[in-house]
This record gives structure tokens, sequence and C-alpha cells, in this order.
């Protein structure tokens, strides 16, 4: 099954730094195997740049190796010992920093392998499937507000304008350990799964996102297109949002 995939990232209206990144590997002519990671950094001055940075590079090269593992079940002991890798080094240098003391990231993970895939998230940064008909989200946040949610103390709707919306409850390289959450999803031709920061989904709804995703038919112009009405909406957060489409068999 052909991927189509993109990424991209803007500061935002707000902020004076962009302290998002993403990494894209593999996908070579469009085929089936590679690795996203997008993270939403966190702390003082260019600390969360730097977090943010470490972990999306670490973990898409150790992933990059597991493309040609051919026992699956291995894959998502590879996810995590590479976010594991991710978290340890960015923890370590927060310890011998002061300036980066307690920075630390977002993190969520797609990983495709001919039919395979799997995602990981730590944080509230997050990934959807969205088809012609629904949107679904994939991963959960590790967040006071979703903690809260999940426990009946509000409602979905309550949770979007909750004062402690931005409060993680995990997040990579502020502690030792950290452990993430595992998603498998089986692709189907003319799904995209969409990874984005909560710059995005706090500035449109649900519905806007996927009217953008369906009405627009190439890519990398939905992708740019759902970055400007974000900004349009206020923008207060970076933005960052990485897309993989898999694409029908009579596409192909």
């Amino acid at each position: 099954m052909f991927v189509e995939v993109c990424g991209l990232t803007d500061i935002g209206q707000i902020r004076e730094l962009n302290e998002d990144s993403f990494e894209i590997c593999g996908f070579e002519d469009g085929r089936p195997s590679g690795v996203c990671v997008l993270a939403d950094g966190m702390g003082g001055h260019n600390a969360g740049e730097v977090a943010s940075g470490m972990a999306a590079q670490i973990i898409c090269d150790d992933l990059m190796g597991s493309l040609t593992e051919q026992d699956n079940n291995k894959i998502a002991l590879n996810m995590a010992a590479a976010i594991d890798f991710a978290n340890s080094e960015i923890y370590n240098m927060s310890l011998k920093n002061s300036a980066q003391a307690g920075m630390g990231t977002t993190v969520v993970v797609t990983f495709v392998k001919d039919g395979l895939v799997r995602i990981a998230n730590i944080g509230d940064s997050c990934a959807y499937v969205v088809s012609d008909i629904v949107m679904r989200k994939i991963t959960v946040d590790h967040s006071v507000v979703e903690e809260l949610v999940q426990s009946g103390s509000i409602t979905r709707a309550e949770a979007r304008n909750h004062p402690d919306k931005n409060i993680i409850t995990r997040a990579v390289g502020t502690e030792k350990f950290v452990d993430a959450d595992f998603f498998d999803y089986v692709p189907v031709g003319g799904e995209t799964i969409l990874m984005c920061s909560d710059g995005l989904c706090e500035m449109l709804s649900d519905k806007e996102i996927k009217k953008i995703l369906n009405a627009t038919e190439n890519l990398k112009d939905a992708v740019k297109m759902l970055i400007d009405e974000a900004n349009k909406n206020g923008g207060i957060d970076n933005i960052t949002v990485v897309a993989l489409k898999f694409k029908k068999e009579e596409n192909i």
C-alpha cells in the first residue's frame, strides 16, 4: 500500500520560539515503511526546543533499524527502547546544564512497516485517523484534563476550555523513567493518520480538521492549510502537523 507523508511546523502568532520538532524517516518513493516522530517541547529559554529536537532525532534514527526487523512482536519493544533512550539522554543533559533543568517534551511516534502501523505517545501530542466519514482519536492524552474526563468529572466539551488543559502528567526527559502507551492501526486505503501538537487541535475543531483534509486533494496543501487556519484562529501556540495518507489501490 502506497503511503504519502508530509510534515510542517510553524511558530504560530504568539510564541517567540518554536519548541515543536518533527522527523520523517523512510517512506522512499511512497513505500509503506518508515517512522514519523512529532514532539512538543517545554522548559526554560531554548530548553524545550532542545528537548523536542533531541527526542525526534534520537527516536527516528533509532527506529530506522527496526524497519528490517522480521519479528513484528518486537516492534513495540524496539519503540519503547528508542523512547527510553531519548528520555535518558534528555534527562541526563538537563542534569548537567542548569539552563536546561526540567526540560522535557511530548512525543507521538508512528511506525509503519508493510501493513503494520504502531503508534506510541507520551504527553498531549496526539494522533488521529481521518476518513471521508469520521475523525477518530487514536491516542489518549497524558494530562490532568484527560484524567478528569476519564473519571467523569467533566465532559469532553468542558475539557476544551478547562484552565488546566495544558498541564500534562507525563513527558520525555523530566523523570529518570517514563512509560509510553501503544496503539495498533490497520491501514485502510483513503484514510489519513494525522499527528499534531496541541497548537493545532486547540485552534481547530475535529470537524474543521476533517473538512480540510478531505476537501484538499494534495496532502502538502492540506497540511499547510491546517496550519494557516490555526494561525487565523489565533495561533496561540506552536503548530506542527505530520500526515500519512494511505492510498487506495486504484490510485497506485
